[in-house]
């Protein structure tokens, strides 16, 4: 029988390419780490390749890591004795194609004059030909795809355009399973939230009911004490109702979650002196090992619910006082900015403790998001969020640099008015009233 020609050996080559990236194409990426180890067996096999590997980009260690190796001698050989992990300080072939994208092909790599690892070579991989071109996701470098034969000259520059593609198509698939993930994440966090809104919506329905006969008796022992002078007694009676009223605003809290989720949030709206409530609210957070150091001006004027934003200023100075150091200041100040041609009131709360971990700052401000030492429920900077936002304003975080942590809260400054009368006159003319249904 005839031997094919070179022209016949090259055409039936590519044929076989073209039909592996149809199957490639048709595989389904559920999981990243089974895709890339079934990929790399199909391309070891249609390149007739000793191995080949997925090698992706660790920041967190500064390492390129083998995520999917073929199922061949030499990849179980590669694992067995931990070449599988290549950190970028080694430099090499491998990390210079991550690092500049360029392609990389040669057949005598025991020639060249930069290996790509000593350990290659040491450990008896043996390697003489080796392909690498760079993985992109989403226009982000993310690694690199490379082939290895320990035959000399084994790859061609058809292999290599091939490899090109295969990287492509890996680039895409890893974004697109990455995206699934997210959206089955988010969907999963979604489904907990309502289930969990629910249910404390209920517990804090029911408790309700109670606190009001507490009260009243608490009321009453008070009474009793006082006209009785049972110094103890009054004490007692004064402390158990400061925990009543931090009870009632944490069933305040879960409520207010409840009717955010519908649509509405009910403000009634009257002049307010912001800086008479963050004195007000500051004095009442102090504790003996936090020192809390306010700064403001006599009177800065906003136009707002008063219950509202006392409730926006308790969240972010018990989140502070919460979350700083023992023996450390809470620094709360209160100026006039300009911003975008309009004057603004600027508070800033600040604090030193522990660094908010990285991956909760993208969801800081959504409910039920808390950092490992939390001990709250993660509504109130949720809760503070949406209450500047109905006020016309913003919250945000200015500084996580480290342990040092603030927070600004910022709302549109009212007119100024020069008496009662002339306040009276003008909210009646604007024709607001005194509670509106705010859509958030």
């Amino acid at each position: 029988m005839s031997q094919l020609s070179d022209e016949d050996q090259e055409g039936r080559k590519r044929d076989r390419l073209l039909l592996t990236l149809e199957r490639l194409l048709k595989m389904e990426a559920l999981e990243v780490k089974a895709m890339l180890n079934e990929m790399a067996q199909l391309v070891a096999e249609v390149l007739e390749a000793e191995k080949v590997d997925v090698f992706l980009y660790d920041a967190s260690i500064d390492i390129l890591v083998a995520l999917g190796t073929s199922n061949t001698p030499l990849g179980k050989r590669q694992h067995a004795l931990g070449l599988d992990r290549l950190p970028l300080t080694n430099g090499g072939y491998i990390v210079k194609v991550f690092l500049t994208g360029a392609t990389y092909l040669t057949g005598h790599l025991d020639q060249e004059p930069e290996r790509i690892s000593s350990m290659v070579n040491t450990e008896g991989l043996g390697l003489r030909s080796e392909m690498i071109v760079a993985l992109d996701v989403n226009g982000e470098r993310r690694g690199v795809l490379m082939a290895s034969s320990r035959a000399p000259d084994f790859f061609s520059e058809q292999d290599l355009s091939f490899l090109e593609a295969v990287a492509g198509w890996i680039g895409t698939v890893i974004h697109k399973t990455e995206l699934s993930e997210r959206l089955r994440e988010e969907a999963v966090q979604r489904n907990r939230r309502m289930l969990a809104e629910e249910l404390l919506t209920m517990v804090a329905h029911s408790l309700r009911g109670y606190l009001t006969p507490l009260r009243i008796h608490v009321d009453l022992i008070q009474m009793r004490a006082q006209q009785q002078k049972r110094g103890e007694d009054i004490h007692d009676a004064v402390a158990v109702k400061g925990v009543l009223h931090r009870l009632v605003r944490l069933i305040s809290d879960l409520l207010d979650v409840a009717r955010l989720d519908q649509g509405f949030f009910y403000l009634k709206e009257q002049p307010v002196n912001l800086a008479h409530l963050v004195r007000e609210t500051a004095n009442a957070f102090e504790t003996p090992d936090i020192e809390i150091v306010v700064d403001t001006p006599e009177e800065v004027m906003v136009i707002g619910d008063a219950e509202r934003l006392s409730q926006a200023l308790e969240n972010l100075l018990s989140n502070a006082v919460a979350h700083a150091y023992k023996k450390t200041l809470v620094l709360v100040k209160l100026t006039i900015e300009m911003n975008e041609d309009k004057q603004m009131a600027v508070l800033t709360v600040s604090n030193r403790g522990p660094a908010i971990p990285v991956e909760l700052l993208p969801r800081l401000f959504q409910p039920f998001v808390k950092s490992p030492h939390s001990r709250g429920l993660g509504l109130g900077l949720f809760l503070t969020h949406r209450i500047a936002i109905v006020h016309r304003g913003t919250l945000s975080m200015r500084s996580a640099d480290g342990d040092y942590i603030q927070f600004a809260l910022v709302l549109p400054l009212a007119l100024r008015y020069t008496t009662e009368s002339k306040l009276t006159a003008s909210l009646s003319d604007s024709g607001d009233k005194d509670e509106k249904d705010i859509s958030c």
